[in-house]
């Protein structure tokens, strides 16, 4: 009894000598900084795009989604290589190689001349790059078993809280100092990430017998045949994948969208904000990044809310119905006249976004088998990556050949399916069961804790 109570502690704990809540907390700020300047040039690309020589709308929405793309397409291909290196020299050097990498790769996009050239240094960023899985595993590896769906749901904070304050600053920063000066403000902001991560984030050693121990002994193909193996997570990962696809379609075609209500001379665009009172008229990459803030803060306070919700009704129920009410709100924004309604609508598609990632991430860490926490995560990061890849061009492709805003109107299809499949194929788990659905167990906190194999029911 005394061993297996001493075996479990050890399981519940970090396996390196670290305070995991100075760490997560310095991580968040790592992933904040980074993906601040990520987030920073992101919407005035297209307008990049139209300064390197490409001026027709079905061109420019072209080829901001290929950039978008050749960084999916090279993150796909180096992420599990990456994720083999974190396990043999530590997580901590892979984030630091994710946020210098992603920083030079972007500086050096002022310099370019051509279209062509600015796609090849965004296929190079995606195989240096990879922030948010690294910072995942570097705080999946260094907190306690029962936190780290507590840690990695406040870790995704950081991604909405950037997503909310980068395309602001990046809008202002291109309007007064111009585009090609941005990307050598964001390459600070990368650099400013690394120092922070160095100085501050530890990853400590390994104890003793880690590497020998069953759950260290598999190899990459046979935790992930574990993982696959698993119905229940097989089907969230394809949820998940559903979830990123609709996202990355929209973020490259969205500022072209807003430059239809521009007006104005050609070099001077602006868009009117129709507020009571006050109708202020913006440059139009200042207006593309108001609506990425608008949905970076509703996002934010959705995944926020998450917790309190889900614990009443279910993270099933919870995923599920912000996949339809995301779906439902694209309709009203393919149908906006003005851009101050396609403001708003934007806005409220991001109070359910919020919650669909988060929320698929805490069912797929209640499902996992034991000690395949890493490898379910892992295909996940694939997920997000496939979607990055395929969802920039299927943008493109229907933007180009139907209509922008028949982009939206797809999306939103799409997540309805994905809505009604969620409902009706993924089971709640046992840790997070509601009442008149199961056992539930929460922490001290109030937070959810993934049941163990046996709790969710697995032999």
């Amino acid at each position: 009894m005394a061993r297996r109570s001493a075996r479990a502690s050890e399981a519940a704990s970090p396996p390196l000598a670290v305070n995991w809540r100075r760490n997560l907390a310095f991580v968040w700020i790592g992933v904040f900084v980074g993906l601040l300047g990520a987030n920073f040039v992101f919407p005035f690309v297209p307008f990049y795009v139209k300064e390197l020589g490409v001026t027709d709308k079905a061109g420019m929405a072209y080829w901001t989604s290929l950039s978008a793309s050749a960084t999916g397409l090279s993150l796909t291909l180096t992420a599990p290589i990456w994720g083999a290196l974190a396990d043999r020299f530590g997580r901590k050097p892979m984030f630091v190689r994710a946020l210098f990498g992603a920083g030079v790769l972007i500086g050096l996009m002022a310099l370019v001349q051509t279209v062509w050239q600015f796609v090849l240094l965004r296929f190079a960023m995606g195989a240096f790059a990879g922030t948010m899985g690294a910072a995942a595993a570097l705080v999946a590896a260094t907190t306690p078993r029962e936190r780290v769906g507590y840690a990695l749901g406040t870790l995704q904070t950081g991604l909405f809280s950037a997503n909310m304050l980068g395309p602001v600053v990046g809008g202002l920063v291109a309007a007064n100092l111009g585009i090609r000066e941005s990307f050598v403000f964001c390459a600070a902001l990368y650099l400013v990430a690394v120092l922070l991560v160095i100085l501050f984030v530890g990853e400590g050693r390994e104890p003793a017998g880690a590497r020998s121990s069953p759950r260290a002994a598999g190899g990459i193909v046979a935790n992930l045949k574990v993982v696959v193996s698993e119905r229940q997570v097989v089907l969230m990962l394809g949820l998940l994948f559903v979830l990123w696809l609709s996202t990355t379609m929209v973020r490259p075609v969205m500022p072209i969208s807003i430059d239809d209500f521009a007006h104005g001379a050609t070099d001077h665009e602006k868009v009117e904000l129709l507020l009571p009172g006050w109708a202020p008229d913006l440059d139009v990459e200042l207006a593309s990044g108001l609506v990425f803030a608008a949905i970076g803060l509703t996002s934010t306070i959705a995944a926020l809310s998450l917790g309190p919700l889900a614990a009443r009704v279910g993270y099933r129920r919870c995923v599920a119905g912000a996949a339809a009410g995301t779906g439902l709100l694209f309709l009203p924004v393919a149908t906006a006249g003005d851009f101050t309604f396609f403001l708003l609508f934007m806005g409220a598609t991001g109070l359910f976004q919020g919650a669909m990632v988060p929320g698929t991430n805490a069912l797929i860490a209640a499902s996992v088998p034991e000690g395949k926490q890493g490898s379910a995560f892992g295909l996940a990061a694939s997920m997000q990556s496939l979607a990055l890849l395929l969802g920039p061009l299927a943008g493109g492709a229907v933007g180009g050949g139907v209509g922008i805003r028949a982009v939206y109107v797809v999306i939103g299809v799409i997540l309805l399916g994905g809505a009604a499949a969620g409902q009706l194929l993924i089971r709640e788990p046992a840790a997070f069961s509601v009442a008149g659905e199961g056992p539930r167990s929460a922490g001290a906190s109030g937070e959810p804790v993934a049941a163990s194999p046996r709790d969710a029911g697995s032999p």
